[in-house]
């Protein structure tokens, strides 16, 4: 199988052979630009493509054979439109003679000004760089199995003095997901080359993206080693510096060892500075034609949110990863992957986390996070995440656990805003949808979520007060004044969730306060995100302990509450339908058990009772 190493070694051999050759050819009849439609046809031979020149060519022969060829402009391959493969405003390469007409290529220097190549993959995935083409083009000879190393090796068994290129530009443009990326202001400078044997190289360079909202200077400074024998591209001491150009984040420099060859692209020794983040670890592709990538990673402290543009909506993760991969659902299902990344703070949707720890895994479509830990909130989080894309749309499953974390908090800082409920709280959570897009995922979401608060205070809401107010009404009497917090404590909560397509549903919520009780059951839309809930307080005790007066008489009482609107801001009211309906079904209860006593026989009391009990329900 050809590899993209070593079409570029071989592509780069013949280029070579093939500026050696036409030197050659030249000099023995001096006055080159007589000969431009020769030169096209050979060209056309050795690659399958045509190459006009509509500048000048000149050449020099002492102490070097050297042809300079202006304004040349290469062909795209069929298929790939009329624009250019590739331009340069100006070629120079020179050789020894002597060594030439010898059969050896001895280079001096090979100089590049004004390149502009484009570099094209298709929807079907053809590449317009493909020497495809030229394989089939009359006599230009077939690529050696892999292998067989000596063409390779004869081809650029050969030394150069030095590569100048200035002024240069690389678009890259991939139809399957419309990616474009742009490489402008490219310089590269190399010297010294000779397989093998490793020699210094420079480059520099601004990279743009339809992705990008700025573009993004980059220099490279490293020690590279090729050995066309091993087919193997080595570069130590890599240091790559980056930033924005208006000067805003990211900035850094990294620095590791790359090791390419035709199976592999290994980065190791890795240490990177990105902004206040620092990295280290081994990253590895494997694979290029179905890449599989591994990594083992250490981040100290990672911002994630200073990445995002101001006032930017963003779906908390791992709902976000899921929908940010069903934009490029065939990247997943292709994609192998198997890594460890640890982060020892982490800020992400607002959430303060530390001593993360995630396993990767992707394979034939599914990803799975699994496990995942970190600390937040003086609790635990512990949890497994798993996206299926052999499904359409994506299908997300979640298990993920919350121990014993501050409530308060977390939910300020998950939502923007202040949270309506505190307490330490243990959320166990099993759930699944559609992960497509977040409007999707909140359509389709299902399972069950599990809830435990202790310690904690119901922000918003007074229900003794409320209690106080229902009571007056009862008695007909004036509401008495709010006193104390509009809050009410409570010893623990707990409520099982129902979800299904958005839709959730609790029937068991129970709370337990010092001098209350509540019970409560209703529905909340996710889609809507609306709420409408009841909730059933009763007095156990006095409520001297909430801010008021002793209520003896509602010892027993239960007041109906309606929790009712908006998630961001929903509505507290007494239940009057509901209040009055009790009062009237409690009354009436007792008028009707005084009759039982006064006029039924016993005997039949107790059967009676209960069938007037259910009639008034």
């Amino acid at each position: 199988m050809r590899t993209p190493i070593r079409y570029l070694l071989i592509t780069i051999g013949i280029l070579i052979a093939l500026v050696a050759a036409l030197a050659a050819w030249i000099a023995l009849r001096f006055d080159a630009n007589d000969h431009r439609e020769r030169i096209a046809a050979e060209f056309m031979r050795h690659t399958g493509r045509s190459l006009q020149i509509d500048g000048t060519l000149n050449l020099s022969f002492h102490p070097w054979l050297g042809i300079e060829a202006r304004d040349a402009v290469l062909a795209d391959a069929p298929g790939f439109g009329d624009t250019p493969f590739a331009r340069i405003a100006r070629l120079q390469a020179r050789a020894r003679l002597l060594p030439l007409l010898r059969g050896e290529l001895d280079i001096d220097r090979i100089a590049i000004d004004g390149l502009a190549l484009k570099l094209v993959r298709a929807a079907d995935g053809r590449t317009n760089w493909s020497t495809a083409d030229a394989d089939t083009a009359g006599s230009a000879p077939a690529a050696a199995p892999r292998g067989d190393t000596a063409t390779t090796a004869g081809a650029l068994a050969l030394a150069i003095g030095g590569i100048d290129i200035q002024g240069a530009s690389v678009s890259w443009t991939d139809l399957r997901d419309n990616t474009q990326l742009q490489l402008t202001k490219l310089q590269l400078q190399a010297s010294e080359i000779r397989p093998g044997a490793p020699f210094p190289l420079q480059s520099s360079f601004t990279l743009s993206s339809s992705g990008m909202s700025a573009t993004m200077d980059i220099a490279i400074d490293s020690r590279v080693r090729i050995s066309p024998q091993d087919e193997v591209i080595e570069l130590s001491d890599l240091s790559v510096r980056f930033g924005r150009s208006d000067g805003i984040r990211p900035q850094g420099q990294i620095e590791a060892a790359l090791r390419a060859d035709a199976d592999s692209i290994v980065l190791e020794r890795l240490r990177a500075i990105v902004d206040d983040t620092r990295i280290e670890g081994r990253v590895a592709v494997t694979e290029p034609t179905r890449p599989a990538i591994q990594f083992d990673l250490d981040i100290d402290n990672l911002d994630l949110d200073a990445y995002l543009p101001a006032g930017a909506q963003v779906a908390p993760a791992p709902a976000g990863a899921a929908t940010a991969a069903a934009r490029n659902p065939s990247a997943l299902v292709t994609l192998a992957a198997d890594g460890r990344l640890r982060v020892g703070r982490l800020r992400a949707h607002g959430l303060q986390l530390s001593e993360v720890d995630l396993v990767l895994l992707a394979e034939d479509g599914q990803l799975r996070l699994a496990p995942l830990s970190a600390s937040l909130y003086g609790g635990r989080y512990s949890g497994k995440v798993g996206i299926d894309a052999r499904r359409s749309p994506l299908r997300l499953t979640l298990d993920e656990r919350l121990e014993d974390i501050q409530l308060a908090p977390f939910l300020r800082d998950f939502s923007g805003t202040e949270a309506r409920i505190a307490g330490r709280a243990t959320v166990h959570a099993r759930l699944q949808g559609n992960a497509d897009s977040t409007d999707s995922l909140r359509r389709s979401i299902t399972g069950q979520v599990d809830l435990r608060i202790v310690d904690g205070a119901l922000k918003g809401i007074n229900i003794a007060q409320m209690m106080r107010e229902a009571s007056a009404r009862i008695r007909g009497t004036a509401a008495p004044s709010p006193s104390g917090r509009n809050e009410t404590d409570f010893t623990d909560l707990s409520a099982t969730l129902r979800i299904a397509n958005g839709q959730v549903r609790n029937d068991d919520l129970a709370l337990r306060a010092p001098l209350l009780r509540l019970t409560g059951a209703g529905s909340a839309s996710l889609i809507n995100e609306t709420i409408d809930y009841r909730l059933r307080a009763s007095a156990v005790a006095t409520l001297a302990g909430q801010g008021g007066d002793e209520l003896a008489n509602l010892r027993g009482l239960t007041i109906p509450i309606r929790i009712s609107g908006p998630f961001a801001e929903p509505r507290f009211a007494l239940d009057i339908e509901s209040l009055v309906a009790d009062s009237l079904r409690e009354r009436a209860a007792e008028r009707i058990d005084e009759r039982i006593r006064e006029r039924v026989p016993e005997g039949v009391q107790d059967t009676l009772r209960r069938g007037l009990r259910d009639l008034l329900r």
